[in-house]
């Protein structure tokens, strides 16, 4: 049998139908009880466990907990009969969860969809073909406050401060969405001179497995240098612009993990501690309603 699966977009909007079609071409006779179509959404995350031998010598090991979202088939038809050569076209709307969870492109903890059509034919393996998709959080929900961020991730501007540092940065737009370009202003006033290697700008995603021995990563997905080396003294302005890799790193809370972000503006100095004027920042993967 020859299976296709075709959607109208593969990125999904939350609570909103995705159209597509299912085509079957059978080599030969079939007999199904129906023909099913699944968002099927799976979370991932890493976590440690110690153990102890007879001996006291204790063993670290990683592992992988996997964990099934719920899903709700739609019964596109039923009972299917096909005989060899002949061919199947079945239109369908398949609705989307109205709160996600987002796809999370992370190593540590992690959320992935699939749209599943499969036959159920009964008495043995039913087959079935997968198409991926991402499935999106948009700005509105952030702003609604359907997602949990930190206190000052949605202003325009935050004050920051560290290590005989202090300053703002202004970001625009916001929430940030990935693939799509920003702006922003950083204002930087230093207690006294200073000879600095570079000023440096990072958006840092951090990730961790919030389970007993979760494990935790920092993903970077924009940087720039804001200055070079040089002396410097007094308040400094910078102005930013990029556009964030197109990864889907939105902020989230999940049953076992979370992702959230900050904007790390870096004095870097030689042979001294890097001060770092931090800001919490919102990340949605579309703009969309």
């Amino acid at each position: 049998m020859d299976w296709q699966l075709e959607l109208d977009r593969d990125r999904l909007l939350p609570g909103r139908l995705v159209d597509g079609r299912v085509t079957l071409m059978a080599q030969r006779g079939i007999e199904a009880r129906a023909l099913l179509i699944t968002l099927l959404g799976k979370e991932h995350w890493r976590y440690e466990v110690t153990t102890t031998d007879s001996e006291g010598r204790s063993h670290t090991e990683r592992r992988t907990g996997r964990d099934d979202l719920p899903r709700v088939p739609v019964l596109l038809g039923g009972p299917i009969h096909l005989a060899a050569g002949e061919r199947l076209e079945m239109p369908f709307q398949l609705p989307m969860p109205p709160l996600g969870p987002p796809t999370l492109e992370a190593d540590v903890s992690g959320v992935s969809w699939t749209v599943e059509a499969k036959l159920d034919v009964g008495g043995g393996m039913d087959p079935s073909i997968e198409a991926p998709v991402r499935v999106l959080q948009p700005t509105a929900l952030l702003r609604a406050g359907a997602v949990r961020v930190a206190q000052f991730a949605l202003f325009p501007s935050a004050d920051a401060a560290g290590d005989g540092v202090t300053g703002s940065i202004a970001l625009d737009p916001v929430p940030l969405v990935p693939g799509e370009p920003f702006t922003g202003r950083v204002v930087v006033r230093l207690e006294g001179p200073a000879r600095l290697q570079e000023v440096r700008a990072e958006l840092r995603v951090n990730v961790e497995a919030t389970v007993s021995g979760g494990l935790e990563e920092t993903l970077t997905p924009w940087a720039a240098v804001l200055a070079p080396a040089g002396e410097v003294a007094g308040e400094l302005a910078f102005a930013l612009a990029g556009t964030i890799d197109d990864v889907a790193l939105p902020t989230v809370v999940l049953p076992h993990g979370r992702a959230w972000a900050e904007l790390h503006v870096i004095l870097a100095r030689a042979w001294a501690r890097d001060p770092h004027l931090v800001r919490d920042v919102a990340i949605a993967t579309t703009r969309e309603l």
